[in-house]
């Protein structure tokens, strides 16, 4: 009984050492970063039954093909659920099964309307306009073309789920280069589906079978990969579809019935984020921790995000001999955010990283509890020895007693 309360104590001091973690390193130049996830298994507005395909437009909307529900929902750039359209079926504006989706530079929704074969255009609003498609295995044409995404060039980039890659196309339709092929490595796929081109023509694709997002620079150059099969966060279970506005990058978690938002981060020229604190690793309500950056920039903007998502501290320093840095004591427990914007007059970049506030929990009373806990155990141990003497006076009297009565009825 007393024995797991001991291990309670023993382990507390390990278990409140979760420290601080920061989400870029030099040899990584870039940082991925969890923030919310839009979860649920259902019919209801704002739940999902097996989301497919999911894009963010220019207002920030996250728009996501519900695929067994025949519907598009459609999210606000925090998640919060907005409107939804489409019905089952096979006239216009109806879906049977829709899987990709993508929005081109007049705001107009583009649906691939998977097993009706076809592709519907819809405006903003979701209102009905046109529908087209064409299959086949002519040049040009696809054995299982399920996603799409638009570059800033207005390249076209179709997903070809059963030929294992990728195809890149001008904006008249003509063929320029395709990239990927089967496998587990970097820069193979297995049955790919979701496509998404950021800011900067990165091509990121939902690598479904291997569990995992792929990175690509414009040329189909293999950048790098996050994501592990499993239902933690940041891991995945079939991820069908993938949409990038910004710094925003938004997974659609098919197996795990969920959308995982994440904050894609750039630390371009070897720029990093090193968060210090002052007792190796245990980061008390009160106590200061130090954020360095070490940048070419010219300067940084620190800005201090506690658990509740609002700014407690921003300010601004110059970068001197590489490097900047400044101070803060948080004083609300839980896990914070520190952002640090760098700017060199004609280009900015963003580098964040995460500081787990934990309750302070004095040396002396950790003593006390383990004092506490060994009396508790020495007690244990001596009931036990006195309860096993007392047991075995009570067998030895059973004993004589029973030995008596047998030689009385002899």
């Amino acid at each position: 009984m007393y024995i797991p309360a001991l291990l309670l104590l023993i382990l507390l001091p390990s278990m409140l050492v979760t420290g601080v973690y920061a989400s870029s390193s030099p040899s990584q130049p870039y940082a991925i970063t969890l923030y919310r996830i839009i979860n649920g298994y259902n019919d209801s507005d704002g739940r999902f039954n097996t989301p497919y395909g999911a894009v963010i437009d220019r207002s920030g909307r996250i728009i996501v093909t519900d695929n067994l529900n025949n519907r598009i929902q459609v999210f606000d750039s925090s998640g919060n659920f907005l409107f939804k359209f489409g019905v089952p079926g096979y006239d216009p504006g109806g879906f049977t099964h829709p899987s990709g989706v993508s929005v081109d530079s007049n705001g107009n929704i583009v649906v691939a309307d998977l097993h009706n074969y076809r592709v519907q255009v819809f405006d903003s609003n979701g209102v009905y306009r046109f529908q087209f498609n064409k299959l086949g295995p002519s040049d040009g044409q696809f054995t299982y073309p399920i996603s799409v995404a638009v570059d800033n060039r207005d390249r076209i980039i179709v997903v070809d789920t059963y030929m294992h890659s990728v195809h890149v196309f001008d904006s008249n339709g003509n063929f320029l280069f395709k990239f990927g092929r089967e496998g587990s490595g970097d820069g193979e796929f297995s049955f790919p589906t979701g496509v998404a081109v950021d800011g900067r023509d990165r091509i990121m694709v939902a690598d479904v079978w291997n569990n995992r997002i792929q990175v690509f620079d414009s040329s189909g150059n293999f950048l790098f990969k996050f994501g592990r099969e499993g239902s933690g966060d940041g891991e995945f279970m079939f991820p069908t579809g993938v949409a990038a506005r910004g710094d925003v990058l938004a997974v659609v978690d098919t197996g795990n019935n969920r959308v995982q938002l994440f904050r894609l981060i750039d630390a371009i020229g070897g720029s990093r984020l090193q968060l210090i604190d002052g007792s190796d690793g245990i980061i008390d309500v009160g106590q200061s921790i130090r954020a360095v950056v070490h940048s070419s920039m010219g300067s940084a903007r620190f800005m201090w995000i506690d658990p509740d998502g609002n700014i407690a501290r921003d300010v601004s320093k110059g970068i001197s001999d590489g490097t900047a840095e400044d101070e803060f004591a948080p004083s609300i427990m839980g896990q914070w955010r520190i952002e640090v914007e760098l700017s060199d007059g004609s280009r900015t970049e963003r580098l964040t990283a995460d500081a787990v506030v934990v309750p302070e929990f004095p040396i002396a009373l950790l003593v006390l509890a383990g004092l506490i806990a060994t009396m508790l155990v020495l007690l244990h141990s001596r009931a036990s020895v006195e309860k096993t003497k007392f047991t075995q006076g009570v067998d030895s009297r059973v004993w004589h007693s029973s030995s008596s009565c047998q030689g009385q009825r002899q």
